[in-house]
């Protein structure tokens, strides 16, 4: 734990729940995962740590709930929905799925502080002991805290008042300088100003966490990669034209989050989630090699070739 990291460059920004969300868009399909990878119309404005509210999706697990981004795939337009778990879905992804982005405000704090409360001791002492007993008891996410320099005109200060009066919930994002996010479940508390001579009028603000924070890793951490490897099997290998194809993933040392398989006859690039097997025509008579670009994490393995397959003129 000697790796140290100037808190300079540090920006903190809080959900603004009056304002009208900066982006939305429909979500075009999910896996039935833990946790679910959703593929989005448009990433342009999405990033890791960003909680995104999830609607219209027909499955309960998913619906008017806000799930944090990770795992962002710009390119496969897809991203892991953290704390998610749609493996007991059975219903249809709904056509009508969308996502919203909130509103954030930057309180562009000059100091901060997360304090964490221990969890609770209860004691179970009895007179047949014959030493002291307990039990651990539920613990308190804590608190975050910061100071601020005040201007009353400041819509982001006025935004932050709205959030302190109405005691809802809000999301809070921690994005440190070196890109990873920390973002945690707060209720504003309390809001104090103090001012003097020779002094900026300046404030404090306490927010009550109100669950487990959820820190997002930056792309290209340093972690060491797994050793990867993925086989793709096209069958069958030849036939006459439209030939149906099925493609099988086999995957070792790791498992992949998406598939991106470019089935090189210019269709779309097709991005398979939550299943290692799929199906395409080929319609045009030609030789053709699939190849699959798997997304392991937050990072996309080599390119993989399937084996040829040769379509034919039905007329011969």
């Amino acid at each position: 734990m000697k790796k140290a990291m100037s808190a300079q460059g540090t920006k903190m920004y809080l959900e603004d729940l009056t304002s009208a969300p900066t982006a939305t868009g429909a979500i075009v399909s999910a896996s039935a995962s833990e946790p679910v990878y959703a593929v989005f119309d448009d990433v342009s404005k999405l990033k890791n740590g960003e909680p995104v509210l999830i609607t219209g999706t027909g499955w309960p697990s998913l619906d008017n709930q806000s799930f944090v981004l990770q795992d962002l795939d710009v390119n496969g337009k897809s991203a892991a929905l953290y704390g998610s778990d749609a493996t007991e879905e059975t219903a249809e992804f709904g056509d009508l799925s969308m996502w919203s982005l909130s509103t954030f405000i930057d309180l562009c704090a000059r100091t901060y502080s997360v304090q964490q409360t221990p969890a609770t001791s209860i004691d179970t002492t009895t007179l047949c002991d014959d030493e002291k007993t307990s039990l651990v008891g539920f613990r308190d996410p804590g608190t975050f805290t910061f100071d601020f320099f005040i201007d009353p005109t400041d819509p982001a200060y006025l935004a932050l008042l709205a959030a302190y009066d109405d005691g809802e919930v809000r999301m809070l994002e921690v994005v440190y300088r070196n890109k990873a996010v920390r973002t945690l479940p707060v209720i504003v508390q309390s809001i104090s100003e103090t001012g003097g001579v020779d002094q900026a009028v300046a404030g404090s603000c306490t927010m009550k966490i109100t669950g487990a924070p959820v820190l997002t890793q930056p792309p290209d951490s340093g972690q060491p990669a797994e050793q990867y490897n993925l086989s793709v099997t096209v069958t069958p290998a030849s036939g006459d034209a439209p030939l149906h194809v099925t493609m099988q993933l086999t995957e070792t040392g790791g498992a992949a989050a998406k598939y991106a398989i470019d089935w090189k006859d210019g269709s779309t690039v097709e991005n398979l989630i939550g299943s290692k097997t799929t199906t395409h025509n080929y319609e045009t008579v030609g030789s053709y090699e699939a190849a699959v670009t798997a997304t392991v994490g937050n990072k996309a393995q080599p390119v993989v070739k399937a084996n040829p397959v040769t379509v034919a003129n039905a007329g011969g």
